[in-house]
């Protein structure tokens, strides 16, 4: 009974020693083995990338600036200040515009759509001067998407923390142009023209006057102008730098609905002399989607609008690396444990890479480590000298990793 029971302490205290928090994502250079819990300190390497041309958009659209897809009623958009109240289906094979629909509201600077089940959220949110008392989202309902003429509700907001509504011209801190609609509340993200940050705020969704409170804020070194959320919760926000470089952060694996507290990676996107100005963003599925540009000018040369896809598909795993559980583990084998001088792994398919094995100690310290060529089955020894006690044996191929807690007799 007293070895059951200090048996028992041993591995609650083994438990709460792991139960650590780290970098938890593979890709990133600073990617700890041992978290368990996500603290939002992965760090990246510089990474870029390119967007696919679909289709030069018609002169219609040369200010487009905002973009929804849903699953039964395709892609739209809309451009923005002092256009047609007007919203346009978009083929996504050749940019043709399939339908339009007059919107009954005011285009004073619609800036971004989003959608829920049953809605398409319209932002009137753009602020250029900082100076706007009439901030709204028009919600219209899905089910009238196709008719002519599209009714509205309205959403009035103002922001929590702003006093100053004085003019200043791409010089202030309170212009729009991205939201999201996300567990049941919008989420706005801010337009920084001062300091190049962004400021996620959360209002609700349902008609009436409302308060963006603010929640968090994060650099993200640019100029953020769309934004969307996939099925699986990541979160993508486009944007370019005041000198024309275009990106998207991808955020994942976040806290509570706080955003900026996950995984924050930054993808370069080319710049304006390719895309055009990059103005919205929609998934189409949880790893792809659609970035529309508006016409761009250059001095004498006219960039036209477009229509763009994207995928970060390489950037964000299907299913996070986590912990794994004491206990048996389908593709991994290894015995005996408690153990002694010798392991025996066995993985139940055949490796085709390089396997690198660590012992890890209970307060974290890497105490072996060895690297075995491709094989099913491993034998690896030379544990004699090792104290008594309980590791983690982590072992990582290219592209995966595993792990199991053990015993040092």
């Amino acid at each position: 009974m007293r070895i059951q029971i200090l048996t028992l302490l041993l591995f609650c205290s083994f438990s709460f020693i792991y139960a650590q928090e780290g970098c938890t994502d593979p890709q990133a250079t600073n990617f700890d083995a041992m978290a368990m819990t996500n603290d939002g300190s992965c760090l990246y390497p510089a990474t870029s990338a390119s967007l696919t041309l679909v289709a030069n958009l018609s002169s219609e659209m040369e200010e487009i600036s905002g973009l929804a897809h849903t699953s039964s009623s395709g892609l739209w958009g809309h451009n923005d200040a002092s256009n047609p109240d007007e919203i346009y289906e978009i083929d996504t094979l050749t940019g043709a515009i399939l339908h339009t629909a007059l919107i009954i509201g005011d285009n004073e600077d619609w800036e971004d759509m989003a959608d829920s089940e049953d809605h398409i959220f319209l932002g009137d949110l753009g602020n250029n001067a900082g100076n706007r008392t009439d901030l709204k989202i028009y919600r219209l309902n899905k089910s009238e998407l196709g008719n002519n003429i599209m009714n509205t509700q309205i959403i009035e907001f103002t922001y929590s923390d702003q006093t100053d509504f004085s003019e200043n011209w791409n010089n202030n801190d309170y212009d729009c142009e991205a939201f999201i609609y996300h567990n049941d509340s919008l989420h706005l993200f801010t337009k920084n023209w001062l300091n190049n940050q962004t400021r996620h705020y959360v209002m609700s969704a349902e008609p009436g006057a409302h308060v963006a409170e603010l929640r968090e804020t994060f650099n993200v070194g640019g100029l953020i102008t769309g934004a969307d959320v996939n099925d699986e919760g990541t979160i993508v926000l486009l944007g370019y730098t005041e000198v024309g470089f275009n990106f998207i952060w991808i955020l994942f694996d976040y806290t509570d609905f706080h955003y900026f507290s996950g995984n924050k990676r930054k993808i370069e996107y080319g710049t304006a002399l390719t895309n055009s100005q990059t103005e919205g963003i929609a998934f189409k599925n949880n790893k792809e989607g659609f970035v529309c540009s508006e016409q761009f000018d250059v001095g004498q040369l006219e960039l036209p609008p477009k229509l763009l896809t994207f995928s970060i598909a390489d950037w964000v795993e299907d299913e996070p690396v986590s912990s794994v559980d004491i206990g048996s583990n389908k593709s991994l084998e290894v015995y005996p444990n408690p153990f002694e001088e010798i392991l025996f792994i066995t993985f139940s398919e055949n490796q085709n890479q390089a396997i690198e094995f660590s012992l890890i100690n209970a307060l974290g310290n890497e105490s072996w480590n060895g690297t075995r060529q491709a094989a099913q089955q491993f034998e690896l020894a030379g544990f004699k000298q090792l104290t008594s006690g309980f590791y983690t044996l982590v072992a990582k191929s290219k592209d995966t990793i595993w792990q199991r807690r053990l015993i040092k007799n």
